[in-house]
């Protein structure tokens, strides 16, 4: 429904759509955008009791079933247009969209999965999001910890598949040039990411001015969009801000750890890309994150408070060599389960398994 990386809102994909887009060409693989005539656009006028006052504090309770089977009904037909010849339907994310796409699915008589990037208490697990995943064929959590929790929304064990996301490997090469533009003679300390209240910036920074006290030739560098970083005490920080691809990765190759002080995560892509440099990771101790280092042996785990993390940097940083390995094994890690192309093929076979059971069900 859009490819720009603009605000969404309760309201995006229906009443309020996006700028669309022309189509275009990624390859072999052709993307167009999905657009609701407003004919239809007009249906879903009852949706804007999810922005009103009064109402909008119920949008995401019981009214979101009533929102999405409406939201379905007008948007299914639009899809199942585009669908002939498909096999097979891969729904990535939840919510109305989600709920539209599986009724397509089931008009066409096709299979459908969703991979819902569900976060507990967050994200895409309301009840008409459950409901939705209830009724694929698959739903694909990324690790263990959400494959739980799909269960405590109802959805049937057996449908549920784990197969996390993937990155391709960071480009090399400039990490010289980074460390020579910004003089950095020391460790760097490296964070990546939107600056939202829930990705522990302000940990970080904290845990910044205590490891200074100690090491006060680490660098911390901050890389992503956001608001300006506050002044912090006796620290070296680098508030560098959002940057092009070539940039992130040599910033990822520059640094001796990254850092994750979030409070809600489940798969960050940015730890693969670290992986693949061989960089170790230190995040904080989500249910999942703690899944993700323990499988992978690539970092370290720790309380999201200042004091924690600024000793799990320093014990990071004073043992270069343990560190060493920790990178090591997260690219060993990436390279046998999160590259793309591993990650495609398990989508493959996983499609095409569900496109021979579907077969053989109509025969029988």
């Amino acid at each position: 429904m859009r490819t720009d990386d603009g605000p969404w809102y309760p309201l995006t994909d229906s009443l309020a759509s996006p700028p669309t887009f022309q189509p275009f060409r990624d390859g072999p693989v052709s993307i167009e955008p999905l657009t609701l005539p407003r004919s239809r656009q007009a249906l879903m006028l009852p949706l804007i009791t999810q922005v009103t006052p009064g109402l909008r504090r119920y949008a995401y309770g019981r009214l979101r079933i009533a929102a999405a089977a409406l939201y379905a009904r007008v948007l299914a037909p639009v899809i199942v247009s585009r669908l002939a010849g498909a096999d097979l339907v891969h729904m990535w994310g939840g919510d109305l969209l989600g709920a539209a796409t599986v009724r397509a699915a089931r008009t066409a008589g096709i299979p459908v999965v969703v991979t819902p990037f569900a976060h507990r208490h967050q994200w895409a697990d309301d009840p008409a999001s459950a409901r939705t995943y209830r009724t694929a064929d698959r739903v694909i959590s990324l690790l263990e910890t959400d494959r739980g929790w799909y269960r405590e929304l109802g959805v049937p064990a057996e449908r549920i598949e784990v197969s996390g996301v993937c990155a391709p490997a960071s480009r090399v090469g400039g990490a010289g040039h980074i460390r020579s533009r910004y003089e950095i003679l020391g460790p760097v300390v490296l964070y990546l990411g939107v600056r939202r209240s829930y990705k522990g910036v302000d940990v970080l920074l904290r845990a910044a001015e205590e490891v200074s006290s100690v090491r006060p030739d680490t660098t911390f560098a901050f890389i992503g969009p956001g608001p300006q970083l506050p002044p912090t005490r006796g620290a070296r920080v680098l508030d560098i801000g959002q940057v092009d691809d070539a940039t992130r990765a040599a910033w990822l190759e520059a640094a001796d750890v990254l850092c994750l002080p979030s409070g809600g995560e489940i798969f960050p892509l940015s730890i693969l890309e670290a992986w693949s440099v061989q960089r170790p990771v230190l995040t904080s101790d989500l249910p999942a994150l703690r899944e993700l280092l323990a499988k992978s042996g690539g970092g370290m785990t720790a309380a999201r408070e200042p004091r924690a993390f600024a000793g799990a940097i320093l014990t990071m940083l004073q043992n270069p060599s343990a560190a060493r390995a920790m990178g090591e094994s997260g690219r060993r890690f990436w390279a046998a389960h999160h590259t793309p192309q591993t990650v495609a093929e398990w989508h493959e076979r996983l499609y095409r398994s569900l496109i021979e059971q579907e077969a053989v069900a109509c025969v029988s």
